[in-house]
């Protein structure tokens, strides 16, 4: 038994009080007992999600964890402790005030300073150099397809697919070879520093996640906040779609007054996305139900963040006299968009939804490297593919949720030391820059 499974075993009885005023499901959240100071370590080995502190999940849709589980409730986050139990946790329904008043479906979470942000991407830093963590990831529920005429003709265009291309819980077979899980799991590519190339496999089933009922879409990710996760840190979030959400692709979030701002505009993503996959076709448009056509279609539905220049409501410009951009004079995200098809492309997708783009405000754009390759398009077509579809249909994974991890829970030494007053639990927020 590690030091941090013996820390649990001590802490176990803080649960029920942890637990008392928020709505829970069946199956009780278990909050992680931490010693002070403990962080997430690197390392080859690849952590259990019951280890992993301070985890909180969106899903689509939106849902409180009240009664049984899964009553709708847009904007709420769910709290889990990768054994099943779960949580409500932060609610972003009326931060925004009285100029967007509408509540919407949340899509993508992150802390304003992601914890090991800065192994998995530096700016000014040689890409490959940064390949440290391992990510893990969730997929989209609903994915368009490409069926064979049985004329030869041009493929029929499905969006959404008519038939489920992505299940709750996998196995998941992609066009690399690699098995990953379903639209509720929780996949993982690792490090490709500790492991090589693209070793992707399933981190998390849906039960692990949530046991009662087990998620169908989980569509957006944070962890390493505090502990119990219910007060969360997920401080920056995104809402779908990014068009009709008055420009607004990520949302800052102050946890303690319970209020909302912009953080960046659609328009700073469209300008992103635009530099890389050039301008959006008017062919183009997105690959769920409401079909939003060319530009429009682009939406944020994955993110992480290190925002550590000036206000963490700011993303702030880059002074051009701190010349290169480095980690420390750059506020950078890490993010994917939804799915956009374009049937007159040759390849037949403007964007698969799984290229990770890398912006900061200096201006870069870029790919993300991770697994000892670029998340750019060609990756995606080449690599993601989804494997048995029926009719030799063609469909793509589309990444809508991203984190990292490491091998383990660390513990400054003296861990003798460490174990005394855990009963500071509640207030602990330990983040890695």
């Amino acid at each position: 038994m590690n030091r941090l499974q013996t820390a649990r075993l001590i802490g176990a009885g803080l649960a029920l009080s942890a637990m008392s005023g928020s709505a829970m499901a069946t199956i009780p959240y278990s909050p992680i007992a931490l010693p002070p100071g403990a962080y997430p370590a690197l390392g080859p080995g690849v952590i259990t999600p019951d280890l992993v502190f301070g985890k909180e999940y969106s899903h689509d849709m939106d849902e409180s964890t009240a009664g049984a589980g899964g009553v709708p409730d847009p904007e709420q986050v769910i709290a889990w402790d990768g054994l099943g139990g779960a949580m409500d946790g932060l609610d972003y329904s009326g931060s925004r005030g009285p100029n967007y008043p509408r509540e919407q479906q949340v899509d993508a979470l992150a802390n304003h300073a992601d914890a090991l942000y800065r192994q998995l991407y530096t700016p000014g830093l040689r890409p490959e150099f940064s390949d440290r963590p391992h990510l893990i990831f969730t997929i989209e529920d609903t994915v368009a397809r490409y069926v064979p005429t049985a004329t030869g003709g041009p493929p029929i265009l499905e969006t959404p697919s008519t038939v489920p291309t992505v299940p709750p819980s996998g196995p998941v077979l992609l066009t690399n070879g690699n098995t990953i899980g379903g639209s509720g799991d929780i996949s993982i590519e690792e490090s490709g520093f500790y492991s090589g190339y693209a070793v992707q496999s399933l981190w998390t089933p849906a039960p692990s996640v949530n046991g009662m009922p087990a998620p169908k879409d989980v569509d957006g990710l944070e962890v390493w906040g505090p502990e119990p996760a219910t007060t969360g840190d997920a401080d920056k979030y995104s809402l779908d779609v990014d068009v009709t959400t008055g420009g607004v692709s990520v949302w800052s979030y102050d946890v303690g007054a319970g209020t909302s701002v912009p953080y960046l505009m659609w328009t700073d993503i469209v300008g992103a996305v635009e530099t890389l996959l050039g301008p959006v076709p008017s062919t183009a448009s997105a690959s769920d139900t409401e079909g939003f056509p060319g530009v429009e279609a682009i939406n944020l539905d994955a993110l992480m963040v290190r925002d550590v220049v000036g206000d963490s409501d700011v993303f702030d410009r880059f002074d051009p006299g701190a010349e290169p951009p480095t980690s420390s004079t750059v506020d950078s995200i890490i993010f994917s968009i939804q799915q956009v098809v374009d049937p007159a492309d040759p390849d037949g997708y403007y964007a698969t939804g799984s290229e990770l783009f890398v912006m900061d405000s200096s201006g870069f754009v870029g790919y993300l490297w991770h697994g000892g390759h670029l998340w750019d398009h060609a990756y995606a077509l080449s690599d993601l593919g989804i494997v048995g579809l029926p009719d030799d249909s063609r469909a793509y994974i589309d990444i809508n949720g991203i984190e990292a991890i490491g091998e383990l829970v660390d513990v400054p030494e003296p861990a003798s030391a460490a174990l005394i007053g855990l009963g500071v639990l509640a207030g602990l927020r330990r983040r890695v820059a």
